[in-house]
Order: C-alpha cells, then sequence, then structure tokens
C-alpha cells in the first residue's frame, strides 16, 4: 500500500468517524433543544402565574387602603382598623407565590445545568473535530510530531479549561470585567 493509499484510507476513516460525530452532535442538539424549549415554556407558565397572583394581592393591599382612608374620613381618627378578613383572603395567594418563586428557581438551576453540559458537549466535540484534523495532517505529513504534539496540547486546554472560560465570558456579559480583561485572563490560561 502507497502513501497516496494511506492517505485515502486516512481521508476515509476521518470522514466516517467526522460524520457519525456530527450526527451525534445534531441529534443531541435536537433533542436538548426541544427539552429546552418545554423548560422554558414552563418557566414563562410559572412566571405568568405569579404576575397574576400579584395582580390580585395588589387588589388586596387596594383594599386595606381604601378601608384605612374610609375610616380616617368618616371618623377622623388614625386608630388601627380590622383587615383580617382581607389578610385571610391574601394567605393562600401569599403562599402559592412563594411556591412558584421556589420552582421558578428550581427550574432555572436545572436549565442552567443542561446548558453547561451541552456547552460542555459541544466542547468536547470541538476537541474531537480538531484532533482529528491534526491526525489527518499528522497523517498526510503536512505536521510534524512536535508541532502536532503543541497544536493538540493548545486543544486540551481550551477543553480543560472549559468553565473557566465559559464563567470568563459571563462575567463580560454582566458587566463585571471588560472584553479586555477576559482576553488578558484567556492569554494567561491558554499560553
Amino acid at each position: 500500500m502507497g502513501l497516496f493509499d494511506k492517505v485515502s484510507q486516512a481521508g476515509k476513516n476521518l470522514a466516517s468517524s467526522t460524520g457519525q460525530a456530527v450526527g451525534k452532535a445534531a441529534v443531541s442538539v435536537g433533542s436538548s433543544a426541544a427539552t429546552t424549549a418545554k423548560e422554558q415554556g414552563e418557566l414563562a407558565g410559572l412566571k405568568a402565574e405569579i404576575n397574576v397572583i400579584e395582580k390580585e394581592l395588589d387588589a388586596s393591599y387596594s383594599m386595606i387602603g381604601k378601608k384605612y382612608v374610609d375610616y380616617v374620613a368618616v371618623s377622623g381618627e388614625m386608630p388601627g382598623i380590622d383587615v383580617s378578613d382581607i389578610l385571610k383572603m391574601m394567605d393562600p395567594k401569599l403562599e402559592r407565590k412563594q411556591e412558584l418563586q421556589a420552582k421558578i428557581i428550581e427550574l432555572e438551576k436545572r436549565i442552567k445545568e443542561k446548558d453547561l453540559l451541552r456547552d460542555k458537549q459541544a466542547a468536547e466535540q470541538e476537541y474531537i473535530a480538531g484532533k482529528e484534523k491534526l491526525d489527518k495532517a499528522l497523517a498526510m505529513g503536512v505536521l510534524d510530531q512536535s508541532d502536532y504534539d503543541q497544536k493538540l496540547a493548545e486543544l486540551a486546554k481550551k477543553r480543560d479549561n472549559f468553565e473557566i472560560m465559559r464563567k470568563l465570558d459571563q462575567q463580560v456579559q454582566m458587566g463585571i470585567i471588560t472584553e479586555e480583561e477576559k482576553n488578558a485572563k484567556l492569554y494567561e490560561l491558554l499560553n
């Protein structure tokens, strides 16, 4: 088997494994997108229910205020008035609101965890695809072993420091650090 045949076979093997990896990634992205859409819908529903409860509570607060103002206007006094009937009506709504807020926190946490897992999988797929390119280049003689090792180490650093890189992106989005600070930290991390 000549060099051309070896390179040709390496290319076929690379194409096959890359195609399989891309197929698995596409299925993973599709199923996680459907799951994320369902969870986002559930989150929107919970927030809408809280919004309705808050409007009902606002009406109760208005009733308390109106009762107080009416009493002061009629009596000219400012003592306490009995609003226990309104408070009894408000109690279940306040409890339900707390339950919904707890569910929202849990759901948002679950969504973030799934996003992190999906992003980790994408980072791993990026590493695999990069390694396959390097393997092909090494097999074809385009790279020597030392260049291959150096490039592979760079890919591994990106994959291994994925969470730190993600946190830096989040810090920029939140306005905690600037893009320049992030780039300086990335340079230190990856070099």
